[in-house]
């Protein structure tokens, strides 16, 4: 029987509650669902935001912090990287792997941020939008948030068009990603969620839609092995 997400509140709380059980082994698990290549993606989208020292830099849905880390090393010490994450257990592991002590982590929720409008150069995702009960809520707060000419940069599943490619994209995500993580954590529903929350995840020409829809300009988006992962960017308007 296939996984049934929870809806509304539902879904906030369990995602709250299932991110932390497992962020102890949660980049463990990304190694090898992935074969180390997230961590290529993540330095892909971080380049992709042209950060400089001195800018100032939100990483929302943050998790582990690995994508904030890359964010402070292009900030530097004059700048301010903050990570946000409604994962009290994801923010501890964070939390302990900055050893600069340079970024800043807050337990939050995307779509009401706790930042002051147009403060930002760059707020970026890294497989968080899914997670959301409202995608739109935080794309209109991530406008908000951003200085005009700020950057917004997405790193999640894509929908891939060629079937082939689908299809065994599909077998392994599915059916091989829930057993690797049930190896990890043993029945661990959690890996269930992961494959059914990219079904109703936008795709790419979608999201970008969405993002048009929500003001931003010079939407684009760059697919990865067929577009099975896909890293979207997009500015805020200057005035």
């Amino acid at each position: 029987m296939a996984f049934t997400i929870p809806e509304g509140k539902s879904k906030a709380d369990y995602v709250q509650k299932k991110f932390s059980g497992i962020a102890g082994k949660y980049d463990l698990f990304n190694d090898i669902v992935t074969q180390g290549m997230h961590r290529y993606w993540k330095r892909f989208l971080v380049k992709k935001a042209s950060l400089k020292p001195g800018d100032r830099v939100l990483d929302i849905c943050c998790g582990t912090g690995d994508i904030t880390q890359l964010l402070q090393k292009k900030t530097g010490a004059q700048g301010t990287t903050v990570g946000l994450d409604f994962s009290p257990g994801m923010l501890a592991v964070a939390e302990e792997r900055d050893h600069t002590g340079l970024s800043s982590f807050l337990q939050g929720d995307a779509t009401v941020l706790p930042i002051k409008s147009k403060s930002l150069d760059a707020v970026t995702v890294g497989y968080g939008l899914r997670n959301l009960v409202d995608i739109s809520l935080c794309l209109a707060e991530v406008h908000r948030v951003l200085k005009p000419g700020g950057r917004f940069l997405c790193l999640d599943m894509g929908k891939v068009k060629i079937p082939i490619i689908r299809e065994l994209s599909d077998f392994y995500f599915f059916k091989i990603v829930p057993k690797i993580g049930k190896l990890i954590y043993p029945g661990e529903d959690m890996f269930d969620y992961f494959p059914e929350s990219s079904v109703e995840y936008p795709s790419q020409q979608k999201l970008a839609e969405m993002l048009e829809g929500h003001g931003f300009v010079d939407v684009s988006y760059h697919n990865f092995h067929f577009g099975i992962v896909t890293v979207h960017h997009a500015l805020k308007k200057r005035d």
